[in-house]
């Protein structure tokens, strides 16, 4: 799973930047790809498309970035609970190996009693 998360964000990012790349040529070059194509007097070119695809390349970025990083926050957050409960068990052991000696001591308080 952890291999085709990697392989498939790498895909994600090429993609992205590859539609950034065409769309900033296509809006920049317009006229040298419109006189290649043979309906350029037929079809007015829509620019807003190239710049839509620009802008949700772009947006596509931003959510990949803000997405990694809210994943590596998360990360470090279970990090220090983990640490957190190594702590906990530490204590409750430590407290576990106190309890014995003195549940022995009040026994033998409550067996002199008795016999007193």
């Amino acid at each position: 799973m952890q291999r085709f998360k990697l392989i498939f964000h790498i895909m994600y990012v090429v993609i992205a930047l590859v539609i950034m790349y065409f769309s900033l040529d296509i809006l920049l070059n317009t006229e040298q790809y419109l006189s290649k194509i043979k309906l350029s007097s037929y079809i007015k070119f829509p620019r807003y498309v190239m710049g839509l695809f620009l802008f949700l390349s772009i947006l596509m970025v931003i959510e990949f970035t803000m997405q990694q990083l809210k994943i590596r926050s998360i990360k470090g957050g279970i990090d220090d609970l983990k640490d957190e409960i190594v702590e906990l068990k530490a204590k409750l052991y430590d407290k576990s190996q106190e309890e014995p000696e003195s549940e022995i001591a009040v026994e033998e308080d409550e067996e002199e009693e008795d016999e007193g």
